[in-house]
């Protein structure tokens, strides 16, 4: 008894804090023995019954762990702690599931190593699909502690890192029940093999030339949402957008941006939709002028950026905050980036929406965002209007349908916050023939907590996926550049990353690569779990 309760302890530590933004020496560990501690401990259960409790109750709690940033009530509201409690039970529920599916009958054959790793990479897939899609913590992510580990997604996705995680967990189970030396070999090779592929796919790309580079600078305003938005009964700490953009206007030119090629911004980078014309013309021109020395800003007075207002003899006009990311792109001859809301008057539409903008162009493009988090910004179910109309959200977006490559100095593709984790939507990027990806965020609303390290572990993972570079421009979050082998080449400061306030500028390498993973997408690894599944199910049938 004493010696299962020391290895299910010691596997729910290995795995719940198993995880690269955590401790990079239980990730290894998570991604070599941590599940297979436990599955000898659940082995040892003869009951189908009693396998799917512990297996639920065990993945509940690390799920409670891994998804704890959830837990944070502060912009949410109360309901969120049911949100958290329901999606960690019905998570458990999954591994739960999942257990069943194993032999009464040890040692395992490899037809069923290989089928049970291929199932779980089944289930894992499986969560895109419901509401919005559900893309954390896959098991793959405890693989990407190290860049040299995390190669071996080039080839097949963060899906087929499940796999790998899986079935060497399984192979080090088959050597623990039955030891022998072949199959200790056999467990230690599969675990050091994406050292070894990740090694020379590094020393080959390495030994390429690097040639093209750009210079970007990346705003990261680390605002609250009450100090973002007018929050009622907290007006106080709400800050001015005129004093919003003073403050970006600040960083830009303490660290002295006038040599990049690319300025991004956040999403939702400051209130107001787009093409909302509330601010006056002299008042944005006296902001301008305080920074960047006189100039006349007159000719950007159009009927896309402005509006007209005559009225007792007097003419006035009023800009939007396009009118102040153009004026950036012009003062600083740089394509910008930006993320704003924004509306379809005559469709009835609103968007979450990143826009891209050429210095002295008039033509604005906007990528409209895909996945949209319920409840938040999009109702699933009509039932839950008076629910979430208690916390104030009574207006929703509508749902982007493309992925969209935008052309200036080279081609870029944006996506906005949590469409980051969808590897299938980024590689939609790459075939459409973007050399960077740019993600806007704003991981503002779970404050204090470790979504923003967690979610720099999938965009860099992305950038491996499709062998493309990425730039991250966050509201809080890692604001941060990454290179096509997913190595980190800049980030704005060091600790306590979410609440900088600031520019980072740095260079980064376009260098790009073709991946299978962007030819195969997760189709790979999802045909070759059906062929392993069936081929198991086949060899079960014969001989039963």
């Amino acid at each position: 008894m004493l010696k299962k309760n020391f290895f299910f302890l010691l596997s729910f530590i290995i795995v719940a804090w198993g995880q690269p933004d955590v401790s990079p020496i239980l990730s290894l560990l998570a991604s070599s023995c941590g599940f297979a501690f436990f599955w000898l401990i659940l082995l040892t259960f003869p009951s189908k019954k009693h396998r799917f409790i512990l297996s639920t109750l065990w993945f509940t709690a690390v799920q409670a762990v891994q998804l704890s940033w959830l837990a944070t009530p502060q912009f949410q509201g109360t309901y969120i702690f049911f949100v958290y409690g329901g999606l960690i039970l019905l998570l458990g529920m999954q591994f739960g599931l999942f257990s069943l599916f194993f032999p009464k009958t040890t040692p395992l054959k490899a037809k069923q190593l290989l089928a049970l790793a291929a199932i779980w990479t089944l289930i894992e897939w499986g969560r895109l699909f419901i509401l919005c899609g559900f893309a954390w913590n896959p098991i793959g992510l405890s693989m990407t502690a190290f860049p040299v580990s995390s190669q071996l997604a080039s080839v097949w996705g963060i899906f087929g890192l499940s796999f790998w995680t899986a079935l060497v967990n399984l192979l080090v189970l088959q050597a623990m029940i039955s030891w022998n030396v072949k199959r200790g070999a056999i467990a230690a090779g599969c675990f050091l093999f994406p050292f070894l592929f990740g090694f020379l796919h590094m020393l080959y790309h390495d030994s390429k030339e690097w040639n093209e580079k750009t210079h970007v600078a990346l705003i990261q305003t680390s605002l609250l949402p009450n100090e973002k938005s007018f929050f009622y009964h907290q007006g106080h700490v709400y800050v001015p957008p005129y004093q919003q953009w003073e403050a970006i206007l600040s960083y830009l030119e303490e660290k002295g941006a006038l040599e990049v090629d690319l300025i991004a911004m956040p999403e939702y980078t400051v209130p107001f939709s787009a093409n909302r014309k509330v601010y006056d013309y002299e008042d944005v021109r006296y902001v301008l002028e305080s920074a960047w020395g006189p100039h006349d800003w007159s000719y950007l007075l159009n009927s896309r950026l402005a509006e007209k207002h005559e009225g007792n003899g007097k003419v006035r006009w009023y800009v939007s905050n396009l009118f102040w990311a153009q004026a950036l792109a012009d003062h600083y001859e740089a394509e910008v980036v930006i993320g704003l809301d924004d509306s379809d008057e005559e469709k009835g539409e609103s968007y979450n929406a990143a826009f891209h903008l050429l210095p002295h162009k008039t033509t604005i493009n906007r990528y409209e965002k895909r996945v949209l988090l319920p409840l938040a910004e999009y109702l699933p179910f009509s039932f839950l209007k008076p629910l979430v109309a208690r916390y104030g959200i009574t207006d929703f977006f509508t749902h982007g349908k493309e992925s969209k490559v935008f052309e200036g100095a080279y081609p870029l593709n944006i996506s906005i916050c949590y469409e980051e984790c969808f590897s299938h939507l980024i590689r939609q990027g790459k075939l459409g023939g973007a050399k960077l990806f740019i993600n806007v965020t704003n991981d503002a609303w779970y404050p204090s907590s470790r979504l923003h390290l967690s979610h720099f572990s999938h965009g860099k993972l992305r950038a491996i996926e499709n062998g493309v570079p990425l730039v991250r421009a966050c509201n809080t979050g890692v604001t941060a550049a990454v290179d096509s082998l997913g190595r980190t080449v800049g980030q704005l400061g060091t600790e306590n990353l979410e609440v900088q306030r600031g520019a980072l500028i740095t260079e980064l390498h376009l260098y790009t690569y073709p991946t299978l993973y962007t030819y195969f997408g997760d189709y790979l690894i999802v045909a070759l779990s059906f062929i392993l599944i069936l081929w198991a199910y086949i060899d079960h049938r014969k001989s039963t």
